[in-house]
């Protein structure tokens, strides 16, 4: 990493070190301590904070893009695990959702102008802010979320169901195979292919052969004589 990630990184591990002692023994000489912990914090920050403010186009609001930058370098370093990313990726993430908030407040997206939703990578915070919450619902989300999650149950327990079947054919073939495994095996995967996909196709894209027609319709009897429970006398 260069030395600005490392300065940045010891920064914010002053910051969070001051701020726990805060927490701990409140007092006047801990809060100074915090506050210029995360002064120095804040001006290792700048040269990032400037250029992020020139890229999105707010140096003429400098002073607005500053205190939504301090807002989100706050945010980021009450927030920040060291386990889950270095500081610089996760603040820069806070800083770009901030300003890109800041942005569509004052001017709009201009590289959306003419297109029916806005597309723009914000976080869940910045969004809520800048009052977006009636696009971040999805109506269709459930219904989405709960067909895959079908389509997912679906697939594991026919792998499943065509996997036990292939035991039990393997099983059977090796009874009158006389040593020859290596057919048997080959013969299985095979059919074992072939089963499973006439199992899931949703539509016949191709004829079958009479011979695949007959052991298709062998194993899917086999799997439903199988796996449909027995009535107990």
């Amino acid at each position: 990493m260069s030395a600005k990630s490392d300065a940045l990184e010891a920064a914010v591990t002053d910051y969070i070190q001051a701020r726990t002692a805060l927490d701990a023994a409140p007092g006047a000489r801990a809060r100074a301590l915090a506050d210029r912990a995360f002064a120095r914090l804040a001006a290792l920050a700048a040269p990032r904070i400037r250029y992020f403010t020139r890229s999105y186009g707010l140096a003429d609001v400098a002073d607005d893009a500053d205190q939504v930058c301090a807002i989100a370098l706050h945010r980021a370093a009450e927030r920040y695990d060291p386990a889950r990313a270095r500081f610089t990726t996760f603040v820069n993430w806070q800083l770009r959702a901030e300003l890109q908030a800041l942005r569509l407040r004052l001017h709009g997206d201009q590289r959306a102008a003419g297109r029916r939703h806005i597309a723009a990578t914000l976080s869940l915070d910045a969004l809520q802010a800048d009052g977006a919450d009636d696009w971040l619902i999805d109506p269709a989300a459930e219904a989405a979320t709960e067909a895959r999650a079908a389509d997912g149950l679906a697939t594991r327990a026919a792998d499943r169901l065509v996997a036990d079947w292939a035991t039990r054919r393997r099983a059977g073939l090796l009874r009158t195979a006389r040593g020859e495994r290596d057919r048997v095996e080959a013969r299985v995967a095979a059919e074992q292919a072939l089963v499973r996909h006439q199992l899931t196709v949703r539509e016949a894209s191709e004829r079958l052969c009479e011979s695949d027609r007959h052991i298709v319709r062998r194993a899917l009897a086999d799997i439903v004589r199988h796996a449909v429970p027995r009535k107990l006398n």
